[in-house]
């Protein structure tokens, strides 16, 4: 069994954390101050995902790319639990069983005991796994651009599990896209705690450039991004419509900055607005 570097030709990935803690659990900020940047960079299918709760996919001392256990489930549709006693994680997905340990290279595959060159960690509170594993375990679909060292996973049945991510605003539901317009280069995230009332807010920034070979005229760029909280019941989107001025025309290979504001106040309590950020997506598209 093969578990490649992330500068390999080909790289696969998943993800897997531990069950998210409740609104009605904590009142309180849960979620600490974070700084993360790319790389890697995680797509699946045309979204690309920048943060995933507790911390955005990272790479490891064995140059390994890890990502958090509940986003498998979230995002992917694997079914996953975790024995906190053990620090073991049971992943099911396309007919295969996968038992992970925190700070194992110990897998056992349908029953079968292989191992890993690295190990799965504890972070925040959440296990962080070797991406490599689902790929090459539970047939998963997923390449590795190097170029631009993106991860891309592929399956019209992912992202099906996370609605508010992929749910279009209204100004968008008619409009006809170009889902190969641009790509995200690189991101950076920096989120902090409020010690007044326990909220927390952030920013994330990232670049998406042009990869066609012709200007995306004024009007038509449509880079945007979706929030959702570790509850999964509220998310907000940026809109096209509201600021089509502001869309200017990109020429080919030319790279635009956003950043987005998060927020723990941009919700009421107790619907999502005090609570920690579960996942950043960005969608980003030309208009035809």
């Amino acid at each position: 069994m093969k578990y490649w570097k992330i500068s390999s030709v080909l790289l696969v990935f998943l993800f897997i954390g531990i069950p998210y803690p409740t609104f009605a659990q904590s009142a309180t900020f849960t979620q600490p101050a974070i700084q993360a940047s790319s790389p890697p960079i995680l797509k699946i299918n045309q979204y690309y995902i920048l943060f995933t709760y507790p911390y955005p996919p990272f790479i490891d001392s064995q140059n390994r790319v890890l990502v958090p256990l509940r986003s498998l489930s979230d995002l992917l549709g694997a079914k996953v639990s975790y024995d906190t006693e053990k620090k073991q994680a049971n992943i099911q997905l396309n007919g295969h069983t996968v038992i992970v340990t925190a700070n194992s290279k110990d897998i056992v595959v349908d029953q079968t005991t292989n191992q890993m060159d690295t190990v799965p960690v504890l972070k925040l509170n959440a296990l962080f796994v070797p991406l490599r594993v689902m790929i090459d375990d539970v047939g998963v679909h997923g390449t590795y651009q190097s170029a631009t060292q993106t991860i891309e996973l592929n399956d019209p049945k992912y992202m099906k599990y996370t609605p508010g991510l992929t749910q279009e605003t209204w100004d968008r539901r008619n409009v006809v896209e170009d889902q190969n317009a641009f790509a995200v280069t690189s991101y950076q995230v920096n989120i902090r705690a409020s010690s007044k009332d326990g909220t927390w807010d952030g920013n994330i920034t990232y670049k998406a450039k042009n990869i066609t070979d012709h200007i995306i005229e004024q009007g038509k760029e449509d880079v945007h991004d979706a929030v959702m909280w570790v509850n999964g019941s509220n998310y907000s989107t940026t809109s096209y419509t509201i600021d089509v001025k502001k869309h200017k025309a990109v020429n080919p290979g030319e790279s635009i900055t956003r950043t987005r504001r998060v927020n723990g106040l941009n919700l009421p309590k107790g619907l999502g607005g005090n609570g920690d950020l579960g996942y950043f997506i960005v969608k980003p598209y030309a208009v035809k």
